[in-house]
């Protein structure tokens, strides 16, 4: 069992590195059959959070092994109270027990049960068997319970990437879902709803002011995506993140609207994530004023002071009821989505406005890192 010593740093390597949770998981399920001489291991994970029973996951077995296991294993509270929330592996050695149904098929007559438990959570159980009585001596617990312990910390590690992943994903979503509403969305449907009246059959007066408002709303359309396109184009250029907005605002300028831009306080290149932040949070206040505030001016100052990086963005539109944005599911895709950017660097972002008085956006940025 000595051996054994030398697959927990074999373990420790298979649990690290890139490869879905399955992959890892095969990889030290499979080191830690070697280390104890297993016939076959197998790894459990709670199919349904709250009800005890757990599905097989992965499985890992010698080449010459004949033995199959179950797909499901079910507990009762009180064996799962005893035996599977205690965090202690359990051997037997007869082909029933009083914890589980045997896995195993030809039932196993010496198999143990090691229970994965993290902060008072199960995320797992491993179940294996061998051919041979399995005998633990002082330093193979110890092994068994330092594999364990890897595993169970694998399978946190990965399921916490999956989760940033997911993350990541919904954000992404949220960004194209407010690209999508925001203005190109509303064009499309008003030149699908314009196609259906021409089909009708209109004539005069009405088929030119459809095709006219058809012609417009493709334009409109034609206008947003490149706008968008231009958007994602923005890089950060030499001297921080101060050339970087000022940069933004020449483009909106360019397309139309007047954006008077101010800076006070020494030139920065903060880390990335802020500086993403910053100008995103940017471009999506001047878009909102240029494409649905009506706005004939708009000013932009970045000011940096005691360690807080300022954004504000004002314009002079026609103005909404902040208090009436609830979340994307009122429309407001982007105020949303800035909001989520902010959170995601513990910045704050307040949003002033009202019925024909403008907006102000302003985002407060901490430099350090927090």
């Amino acid at each position: 069992m000595l051996a054994g010593l030398g697959a927990i740093g074999r373990v420790s390597r298979a649990l690290v590195g890139s490869g879905t949770l399955a992959e890892l998981s095969e990889r030290a399920l499979g080191e830690m059959r070697e280390a104890l001489a297993l016939d076959v291991a197998v790894l459990y994970l709670p199919a349904v959070e709250g009800v005890r029973k757990l599905r097989r996951y992965v499985t890992s077995t010698r080449p010459a092994a004949a033995t199959s296991v179950t797909d499901e294993l079910s507990f009762d509270e009180e064996a799962w109270r005893l035996a599977v929330a205690s965090g202690l592996p359990l051997l037997f050695h007869e082909q029933g027990s009083w914890l589980a149904a045997n896995p195993f098929d030809p039932p196993a007559s010496s198999w143990l049960v090691l229970p994965l438990v993290s902060g008072g959570a199960t995320l797992g159980v491993v179940a294996a068997a061998t051919r041979e009585p399995l005998v633990l001596d002082p330093v193979g617990a110890n092994v068994l319970a330092l594999l364990g312990d890897l595993l169970t910390a694998g399978i946190a590690t990965a399921r916490l990437r999956q989760e940033v992943q997911r993350t990541e994903i919904e954000r992404e979503r949220m960004r194209l879902a407010a690209e999508v509403h925001d203005g190109l969305a509303q064009d499309l449907a008003l030149a699908t709803r314009e196609l259906k009246m021409l089909d009708s059959g209109v004539s005069g007066r009405l088929r030119d002011e459809s095709w006219s408002r058809l012609r417009e709303a493709v334009a409109s359309a034609h206008r947003v995506v490149r706008a968008r396109l231009e958007d994602l184009t923005v890089s950060v250029p030499l001297g921080g993140i101060g050339p970087a907005i000022q940069q933004i605002c020449a483009n909106f300028s360019k397309r139309g609207v007047p954006v008077e831009f101010t800076a006070r306080g020494p030139a920065l290149e903060i880390p990335p994530d802020r500086t993403a932040v910053a100008v995103r949070v940017a471009t999506e206040a001047l878009s909102n004023a240029e494409r649905h505030a009506g706005a004939t001016h708009v000013r932009v100052s970045l000011t940096v002071e005691e360690e807080r990086l300022t954004v504000t963005v004002e314009d002079d539109g026609l103005g909404f009821a902040a208090d009436d944005v609830d979340g994307p599911g009122e429309g407001h895709f982007g105020l949303t989505l800035m909001r989520e950017r902010a959170h995601s660097v513990n910045a704050v972002l307040d949003l002033e406005s009202a019925p024909g008085a403008g907006t102000r956006v302003r985002l407060q940025l901490p430099l350090a890192a927090g």
